[in-house]
């Protein structure tokens, strides 16, 4: 049985400790998104993290960090036009697109936006994305199902990557949604 018979590549967007004491959802993204980098790892799924601009807003959360095989820096907003991303082995390669981040209206929407029109599928975690303002990523997030990216929840896409009860790795990645 192919480990992970779908083509997919993580994306982990601003997740940076500054932003922390103005996103109530802070915390919840952290933990969604921990899990979902821990399955990644356990799955052999690639993960790139990008940080904005991380001179003046920190750098990845420590909870995270660990688990960046490569972390790009950036000042873009969306995340394809960051200048190193030239360099990722396979990015373009990889067809479908798993999105988690902040800001879900600014970063993490223009990001998804530009994988769209190279012709990517593109799936957005909603309880892996947060803005500042809840309407905010509410908004984005209308619009990016709207423009035909996949939104869904963390536990629906771990199931997806499994496939099958009989993965190998179905019950190290089904402890993690416990």
């Amino acid at each position: 049985m192919d480990e992970h018979p779908l083509n997919y590549q993580i994306l982990v967007v601003d997740i940076q400790q500054n932003f922390q004491p103005h996103i109530e959802e802070y915390e919840s993204v952290i933990k969604a998104t921990h899990k979902l980098l821990t399955a990644a790892h356990i799955l052999n799924i690639p993960t790139i993290m990008f940080e904005q601009y991380p001179k003046g807003l920190g750098h990845t959360d420590e909870r995270l960090s660990s688990f960046a095989s490569k972390v790009i820096e950036k000042t873009t907003f969306s995340a394809c036009k960051a200048n190193e991303l030239n360099e990722v082995e396979n990015f373009s390669n990889t067809s479908i697109k798993v999105i988690v981040g902040l800001e879900t209206h600014i970063c993490v929407y223009q990001t998804a936006q530009d994988l769209l029109k190279q012709g990517n599928t593109v799936y957005i975690l909603a309880d892996g994305v947060c803005s500042r303002k809840l309407q905010h990523k509410n908004w984005a997030l209308d619009q990016l199902r709207s423009d035909g990216a996949k939104v869904i929840c963390l536990e629906t896409f771990l199931f997806e990557a499994l496939r099958d009860a009989k993965h190998p790795q179905f019950k190290q990645v089904s402890k993690l949604i416990q």
